[in-house]
């Protein structure tokens, strides 16, 4: 028996290296057949793993809290959340888009990113810290105060994002994209661990989750540097460039977050922590879509970055909205059907009165993704402004649509005004894609049938060599 047991570890031992040569192997052939393809799809499958991450949190903190105290936990990461992307001045744009129009200066890039963000900070950050008990004026004031302290997550964007984001610039997809799993694994162990202890305070949980990824730094300092190589010596010659392609993109974050989270904002200012503990729920539903969609536009930055020829990087573009598009209608149409019943399921029968306000969001959270596969393009074609005004445009709309609709409808009024504001950006977006880029709506969304049958061959051919790997 014993010696059964031996020889059956021993083979299950020898197929393990035959199986992870296969994987390489194929991993290989799809890079050299199509490597744009091939990096998104392994973005898409990480994406998705991070969704699956994002719901495994999102509904062990809703159970752990209940409405009230995941109302509590959406005051205190929404508000200091923005300041934070704010403050590091969009560095983590620059890093990928330096990185790929010259991959040897990564590390001095890295460097320089990092550096720009950490002095950029401390003013912003200083500002948000004396703004907080008045946008957070709904909450009791040990929500305030761990507002105040998730602030030093700059610090952690400065020191672990920056860097990471720098391999996405290469085209390292690969370690990238491993470095993207760690961040929501280390927040479900450490909701895990409160489960466990019976610690249901949302102010203790964001600030040792501070500290926790802060840990982050010293991995992706050794990865960084061992994958990049090269000098890691800054180069302040580049600051200013550096600064003018950040800076539109940092200051797109303020509408960008503010379409994004201006509801919850709002919300976490004039409605009970129940009410907002339920918009968060469906919130966290409708973001379903947008790691398919996200995957395009991840790789899309860097892939036509690194390409000179700017007429052929606007059929790319076109190309890849396009595809997304066809996979946004059909996300949004299956989570349309599933959300009556996966909201009660996964996050409990306390959060059915979700359910109207997620049926609104889910398309609202289509149009969201979509709009960033088109945010990613112009960036990559050195239009970061055009980003920008959309996003404004946007913002119009959404504080226009909370100011006739959060009052007499709530967390209703909240993902209507979200809908109307995402939808603005888009059409926004096409415009400055026609008008900068020269490709039109048609070109932008409507699927090509060669790019169909295309699409469908590629993936019987993936299916048939994972299944020969399996074998």
């Amino acid at each position: 028996m014993s010696a059964s047991r031996s020889y059956g570890t021993a083979s299950a031992a020898s197929r393990e290296p035959q199986l992870t040569l296969s994987i390489n192997n194929l991993w290989r052939r799809a890079r050299a057949d199509n490597a744009f393809a091939a990096d998104a799809v392994l973005t898409a499958g990480t994406n998705i793993l991070i969704a699956v991450e994002g719901m495994a949190s999102g509904i062990v903190a809703a159970r752990l809290l209940g409405p009230r105290g995941r109302g509590q936990l959406a005051a205190i990461q929404t508000f200091s959340g923005f300041a934070v992307t704010l403050a590091i001045l969009g560095m983590t744009e620059a890093v990928v888009y330096y990185s790929a129009r010259d991959t040897q200066k990564a590390g001095s890039y890295v460097t320089s990113a990092g550096i720009i963000a950490l002095i950029a900070s401390p003013p912003i950050l200083l500002v948000a810290y004396f703004l907080m008990p008045l946008l957070l004026a709904a909450q009791s004031v040990e929500v305030i105060s761990a507002g105040r302290w998730y602030l030093l997550m700059a610090v952690v964007f400065a020191l672990v994002a920056v860097p990471a984001n720098s391999l996405r610039g290469r085209g390292d997809f690969v370690a990238w994209n491993a470095i993207r799993l760690a961040p929501n694994l280390l927040w479900i162990g450490l909701l895990a661990i409160a489960w466990h202890l019976s610690v249901r305070n949302a102010s203790v949980l964001t600030n040792v989750n501070i500290v926790v990824q802060g840990l982050l730094f010293f991995p992706v300092a050794y990865i960084v540097v061992k994958r990049i190589g090269g000098s890691f010596k800054p180069a302040p010659r580049e600051w200013g460039g550096m600064v003018r392609y950040g800076l539109p993109c940092a200051l797109t974050s303020v509408p960008q977050l503010l379409n994004l989270r201006l509801d919850q904002i709002a919300m976490a200012a004039f409605l009970a922590p129940k009410d907002l503990g339920e918009y968060a729920v469906a919130a966290a539903w409708s973001a379903a879509v947008i790691p398919l969609l996200n995957a395009l536009g991840n790789v899309l930055l860097p892939a036509l970055a690194s390409r000179a020829d700017q007429e052929g990087s606007g059929q790319r573009l076109a190309q890849a909205t396009r595809l997304a598009a066809v996979l946004a209608l059909v996300g949004c149409v299956v989570l349309m059907v599933l959300t009556p019943t996966a909201i009660v399921m996964l996050f409990g029968e306390r959060y059915r009165a979700s359910i109207p306000c997620a049926l609104v969001l889910v398309p609202a959270g289509t149009f969201l993704a979509l709009n960033f596969v088109l945010q990613e393009g112009l960036r990559a074609l050195g239009h970061p402004y055009a980003v920008l005004w959309s996003e404004i445009a946007g913002l119009f709309v959404t504080v226009a649509g909370l100011a006739l609709m959060l009052g007499p409808l709530g967390i209703m009024g909240g993902a209507n005004s979200s809908l109307a504001g995402y939808f603005a950006v888009t059409v926004a977006l096409v415009y400055n894609a026609r008008r900068l880029v020269g490709v039109s709506a048609i070109e932008l969304f409507w699927p090509r049938v060669d790019e169909v049958r295309l699409g469908i061959r590629r993936i019987a051919e993936l299916t048939h060599a994972l299944g020969a790997t399996a074998e």
